[in-house]
């Protein structure tokens, strides 16, 4: 059975939906939610580099057709799986 894939909205890339760290936006700003979560759901690589290249992009704001700002917690949960994911 195939598995389902999502692009990354900092690098571009294809990949299966469990490697990635799903965002939703709540009050205008992007949150890390679980796959079942509400929302429309825009997805990042565990990678630092990915989520600053979306940022720069400006990925986010296309994602959710609106203007959004990174919640702090973000970048400590990306980061985090970053580095569980070296191990």
């Amino acid at each position: 059975m195939a598995r389902p894939e999502r692009t990354c909205v900092g690098c571009r890339r294809r990949r299966p939906q469990d490697e990635l760290v799903r965002l939703v936006c709540r009050d205008d700003a992007v949150v890390t939610a679980g796959r079942g979560d509400p929302g429309r759901g825009a997805y990042v690589c565990p990678s630092l580099a990915c989520l600053e290249a979306a940022e720069r992009r400006r990925a986010f704001a296309r994602a959710f057709r609106r203007p959004v700002r990174l919640a702090p917690s973000v970048r400590d949960e990306v980061a985090g799986r970053e580095t569980a994911g070296r191990r």
